[in-house]
């Protein structure tokens, strides 16, 4: 219950906070997305929109407790310039929803106009109106409920701990070793909309395992997340676990749909490239390419027909520019042939093994920097070895706070051992999700998620794998 209220109050913060906008003044000349603000100029920072933005929030004006990134707002502000009794607002918040659903369960809201408040940097109703009946209270037949007490979470809840419960509505053979299930709310409402690329985290039952799945099916049908799993002939346990233990009515704890390898839909023309079960995250992105009216080509390679997941339903949805290259149907994609030459607003998605995206990495080694934009499965190019390796320190800018990472220590857990709670997803380098801010030192990159010039800019590393060159560094955090 305390993980509920904490997810609602973040949400309720940044879906319609009560500080709308703040006034600042412009210390120096500065550009900002190419807007020229001078030395002495008088801003309104409109924090609510920034809450608000499609870049930052999915689906942004739904409102959505289990949203996974809600605690991104900027109702408090940023940095140092955050409102000191924010953690004190917070738990006043929680405080009071955790009593006002306690005891007063059955309070509604009574038919109204709303008017708010006539001011440009604070919002709320100027009246709120409710009802309830108080022969329903529940001290009247429970008077122990007036002394009962609950947990109150201090300052914002980890995004590790935000998922929901959602039920599997269904269990069906996608390809041989291939299962799609199709997850659904218990309570039969919408979902929150995602985006195409995609991955939700479920959580194996009591095995203590968490793993990532592509979103793969329609990002229109607001009913359902569906996800297809490959048995891995060396599974950790995930992949068994799914195929084995998953029936029909089961509940699983599922996060948030977070998205790393977003579309650019404004691109003139796609070319996706999957590769095996690969295909999950590229299959909704040539849905939405299909859907936008834009030029694409899907190619789909795979070992077997058999084994290669969707096929049937990529077939009936692309046609003609589906491409199936099956190996032992003889079909083989010639990569080298198919990115040779460059064409100007063409982008390259490709999800699938380590070995094609290596080629694709060659083949479009001439194209303008990044138009191949990829999701990797795994690496062992982040795997840190002690012996090879030396500490260093991190400064947290916001705080003064000197934070010491040891040899046989990533930089993500040196930060969490220190309270600082950074996002987290594959701890591999993979994902993206740990990316921290680097305002002053040289950076040892070892994920697979930046590209050569965002590497070489200096500005940003990933705390789950990345090191640093030298003796310190300083974030910005």
């Amino acid at each position: 219950m305390v993980l509920v209220l904490t997810d609602a109050v973040e949400e309720c913060l940044r879906h319609n906070g009560s500080v709308a906008a703040w006034r600042r003044a412009a210390t120096r000349d500065v550009r900002i997305d190419g807007v020229d603000i001078p030395a002495g100029s008088k801003l309104l920072i409109v924090t609510s929109s920034a809450n608000h933005d499609e870049r930052a929030f999915a689906d942004a004006d739904l409102f959505d407790i289990r949203r996974e990134n809600a605690n991104d707002h900027l109702t408090f502000g940023y940095g140092s310039h955050q409102c000191m009794g924010k953690n004190l607002a917070r738990m006043e918040i929680q405080v009071f929803l955790q009593e006002l659903t306690r005891r007063l369960p059955h309070l509604r809201l009574a038919e109204q106009r709303f008017s708010y408040v006539a001011n440009t940097s604070f919002r709320g109703p100027e009246h709120l109106w409710v009802e309830w009946d108080p022969a329903k209270n529940p001290e009247r037949s429970t008077p122990a409920v007036l002394e009962k007490t609950s947990p109150v979470r201090i300052g914002e809840p980890s995004k590790r701990d935000i998922a929901r419960t959602m039920q599997v509505e269904q269990v069906a053979p996608a390809a041989d070793g291939i299962v799609r299930l199709r997850l659904v709310s218990p309570d039969g409402r919408d979902l929150a909309r995602w985006t195409p690329g995609s991955h939700v985290d479920v959580e194996c039952g009591d095995t203590g395992l968490s793993r990532q799945y592509s979103l793969c099916g329609d990002p229109a049908d607001a009913r359902a997340f569906e996800i297809a799993v490959l048995r891995e002939a060396e599974s950790r346990g995930g992949s068994a676990w799914m195929h084995g233990a998953v029936r029909p009515g089961d509940r699983l704890h599922v996060s948030a749909p977070r998205n790393h390898f977003r579309l650019d839909e404004s691109a003139r023309r796609l070319i996706f490239i999957a590769g095996g079960i690969g295909i999950t995250p590229i299959a909704a992105m040539a849905r939405r390419a299909r859907e936008l009216g834009i030029d694409y080509a899907l190619h789909y390679s795979g070992r077997r027909r058999a084994a290669m997941a969707l096929v049937d339903e990529l077939a009936g949805l692309h046609g003609e520019r589906l491409h199936l290259h099956v190996s032992e149907e003889g079909g083989r994609n010639d990569i080298a042939a198919l990115l040779r030459e460059p064409r100007a607003g063409t982008l390259v998605y490709a999800c699938g093994p380590a070995r094609m995206l290596d080629a694709l990495a060659d083949a479009s080694a001439h194209w303008p920097e990044g138009s191949l934009r990829v999701e990797h499965f795994s690496t062992s190019k982040g795997k840190l070895d002690p012996t090879r390796e030396h500490g260093f320190e991190v400064e947290l800018a916001d705080s003064g706070l000197v934070v010491p990472v040891r040899a046989d220590q990533t930089l993500l857990a040196a930060l969490r051992a220190a309270n600082i709670d950074v996002r987290s997803d594959c701890e591999e380098g993979l994902c993206g999700s740990c990316e921290v801010a680097v305002l002053a030192g040289r950076i040892d990159h070892r994920d697979l998620v930046l590209t050569p010039a965002e590497r070489a800019e200096g500005t940003r590393m990933m705390a789950c794998c990345s090191r640093a060159c030298d003796a310190r560094l300083l974030l910005g955090l």
